[in-house]
C-alpha cells in the first residue's frame, strides 16, 4: 500500500525517515534492474562476453553497490527530514535519488545474471524499474514505501542493504 504524501509543503516526521529509508531501497531496485539489463550485450564489441556470475557474487556485489549509495541518499534523507517544501523536495528526487539509484542499476547491469535465477531477478528489477518510474512522475511519493514490493523479493533473495527499511 502506498501511503500519500500529506498535503502541504512540509513532511511529518515518520514519512522523513521513511524517505531516507526509501533511498536504500531505491538503490536495491536499481542494482536488480541492473542485472536483468545486463543479461543482453553492453559491451562496444559483439565479442566481448562477461564471466558467469554465482549468486552469492552476484548478492555480494549487488548489496555492495546499494552500500556505496547510501551515504549520499542517507543525506538527501536528511534534508527530507527538515521538511522542505515541495519544490526542494522534487529537487531531491530529480537531483540526487534518481541519478543516484540510475547509477546503481548501470553498476548492476554489469555483474551479469546467475545461472537459473533469471526468473527472479528479471521480476526484482522489473519492480524497481516500475517504482524508479512511480517517484519520477511523483516525487513526492519518496516520503512512502515505494519500494515494499521489490524489497519483498530482493530481501528473501540476500539484496538486503538495498531498500533495507522496506
Amino acid at each position: 500500500m502506498i501511503r500519500l504524501l500529506r498535503s502541504g509543503p512540509n513532511l511529518g516526521e515518520r514519512e522523513a525517515l521513511r524517505s531516507a529509508r526509501l533511498g536504500s531501497m531505491v538503490i536495491a531496485g536499481i542494482l536488480v534492474a541492473g542485472v536483468a539489463a545486463g543479461c543482453g550485450s553492453g559491451s562496444k564489441t559483439a565479442s566481448t562476453t562477461t564471466a558467469a556470475i554465482t549468486k552469492a557474487e552476484f548478492v555480494a556485489k549487488g548489496n555492495a553497490i546499494c552500500g556505496k549509495a547510501d551515504p549520499v541518499l542517507s543525506a538527501a534523507g536528511a534534508k527530507l527530514e527538515a521538511r522542505p517544501p515541495k519544490a526542494e523536495i522534487e529537487a531531491l528526487v530529480k537531483g540526487t535519488y534518481v541519478p543516484s539509484i540510475q547509477a546503481q542499476v548501470t553498476g548492476i547491469k554489469a555483474l551479469g545474471v546467475p545461472a537459473g535465477e533469471e526468473a527472479t531477478v528479471t521480476k526484482m528489477l522489473a519492480l524497481v524499474q516500475a517504482d524508479l518510474e512511480k517517484i519520477k512522475a511523483d516525487p513526492a511519493l519518496i516520503a512512502t514505501d515505494v519500494f515494499a514490493d521489490f524489497a519483498k523479493v530482493a530481501h528473501p533473495y540476500g539484496l538486503t542493504a538495498c531498500a533495507p527499511t522496506s
